[in-house]
């Protein structure tokens, strides 16, 4: 055993990490932030929005220029279910037990005396808010047999936000508060996606992209002289950075000339580091030098995405508008693969879902005024047990109007569009009973390590998990951006 003192120690801490600094995430949650209709993007998108949501839309998009602001304000609240702190609370017998207790997934738990916890339990009250910039192209290349799409959603300050948490009684270590699973830090990523679109015939279009990641792989060194010292470390870092493409499909047909079926293919993606740390003694033998800790952190996770849709449109008018248009658009995800943010599988498993939304634009003199109104279903189950994944299920819905405007006395095209999510309220109440329940921290077999009697204390439900015995979730999101388009 290495003494704790007086002892010289060269300890070199290997770091290997694969990172990803993008997702779309943001996108998947408010819709396209350029042209109208940004909820039923890819059944009515006719903007550069396009080339991410249904790329086989671009042939019939307006070749233009965008840039646009958007701003977003996200407020989420979770109110904890009072407890009783008698019996229910971890004491400071614990410390005198005879072993580390265990999970039902065998993972070692040394729990805080409830009255130690770095931070006391609390509510929750999350609020972000963020400005995105947004540029969008769409070029034809060889009229609508081939049109380029560019599409770049991008925060102001900063261009990854990622924060971690977990989801049981480890929490107790760090916020010890409950936290949104598919807010917070999804909301404030970049997306830069690049498409093509072709109209095959009169009767179809199909289309693919790429939404690029930026990958950073580090591998950093440390050398740390003596261990009983850790304010002395020398790095070596060896950093790379790389990119990764997703890519993603779409098709639309054609029935009739004012009619559209769409399908669009969106693959699974997760941001995800991959961590490996491999600490070497200095006065080991050589083969127990070498002690490996290993971890992973995900970000971003977006699930396989299916959606289906159509649209009618009016006939059209003698210069080429289109009076009126509605959609409807199916969004299937398959959130039964979900990862959470120390990339585990939840303990009870999440249900794949089907939104529902429904748009349409209508022509008002020389403006098109749009509207959109869905359903997104939460595939988070009741969290009766051992987890407190935080999540809600939304009704969305959008305004914008569009149309043409004079700047600088050139004539352009300018978009308004606002964007509104209430989160249904939900209220969960812990479960004895669950198939995974709440972790006892203190077992009623513990025992103290003075008098190898039962510990004092240990009888009946001791927990620190957060989100024991239950709480009520609600909140919403509110959004508008401005966008200008230039023809070319």
């Amino acid at each position: 055993m290495l003494r704790p003192v007086r002892l010289t120690v060269l300890a070199a801490t290997v770091l290997l990490a694969a990172h990803s600094a993008h997702a779309t995430s943001t996108l998947e949650a408010i819709g396209a932030p350029t042209g109208g209709n940004p909820l039923t993007a890819r059944v009515l998108s006719h903007s550069s929005a396009a080339t991410y949501f249904n790329p086989s839309l671009l042939p019939e998009a307006t070749p233009k220029l965008e840039v646009g602001l958007y701003g977003l304000a996200s407020q989420g609240s979770i109110r904890l279910h009072a407890r009783s702190p008698y019996g229910l609370d971890v004491p400071t017998s614990v410390y005198a037990t005879n072993r580390p207790f265990y999970t039902t997934d065998g993972i070692p738990l040394r729990p805080l005396a409830t009255a130690e916890l770095p931070n006391p339990r609390g509510d929750t009250d999350e609020s972000s808010n963020a400005l995105y910039a947004a540029i969008g192209l769409v070029r034809p290349l060889a009229g609508k047999a081939l049109v380029f799409g560019l599409h770049v959603f991008l925060p102001v300050r900063g261009f990854l936000d990622q924060k971690s948490f977990f989801v049981d009684e480890r929490e107790q270590f760090f916020s010890n508060q409950l936290h949104f699973e598919r807010l917070g830090d999804r909301l404030n990523v970049s997306s830069i996606t690049f498409g093509l679109g072709s109209m095959l015939s009169e009767w179809i279009s199909v289309g693919a992209g790429i939404d690029i990641a930026i990958l950073t792989e580090s591998r950093v060194a440390v050398y740390i002289p003596e261990a009983t010292d850790q304010s002395i470390a020398l790095l070596a870092p060896d950093i790379h950075t790389n990119s990764k493409f997703k890519p993603y499909f779409a098709a639309t047909l054609h029935p009739h000339a004012r009619g559209s079926v769409v399908a669009t293919v969106h693959l699974p993606f997760v941001n995800e580091t991959n961590g490996q740390n491999d600490l070497r003694f200095w006065n080991k033998p050589r083969d127990q030098n070498s002690v490996l800790q290993t971890y992973t952190i995900s970000q971003g996770y977006e699930p396989l995405r299916i959606a289906l849709g159509g649209s009618l449109a009016g006939r059209r008018c003698a210069d080429g508008s289109v009076p009126w248009e509605i959609g409807i658009q199916l969004l299937g995800e398959r959130w039964s693969q979900y990862r959470d943010r120390q990339g585990e599988r939840p303990l009870d498993a999440w249900s794949d879902t089907l939104g529902v939304t429904v748009g349409g634009r209508l022509l008002w003199r020389d403006r098109y005024l749009t509207a959109d109104l869905g359903h997104v279903p939460s595939p988070v189950p009741d969290q009766t047990g051992r987890t407190n994944y935080v999540d809600n299920s939304r009704l969305v819905g959008s305004l914008g109007v569009e149309g043409p405007v004079k700047f600088l006395g050139r004539d352009l095209e300018a978009g308004l569009s606002l964007f509104g999510a209430y989160f249904l309220p939900r209220e969960v109440t812990k479960d004895p009973f669950a198939q995974n329940p709440v972790v006892d921290e203190f077992p009623d077999d513990a025992v103290d390590l003075t008098t190898n009697l039962p510990a004092d204390g240990a009888l009946g439900l001791q927990t620190n998990n957060p989100g024991y015995p239950g709480w009520k979730s609600t909140g919403y999101m509110v959004g508008a951006g401005f966008t200008f388009r230039i023809a070319r």
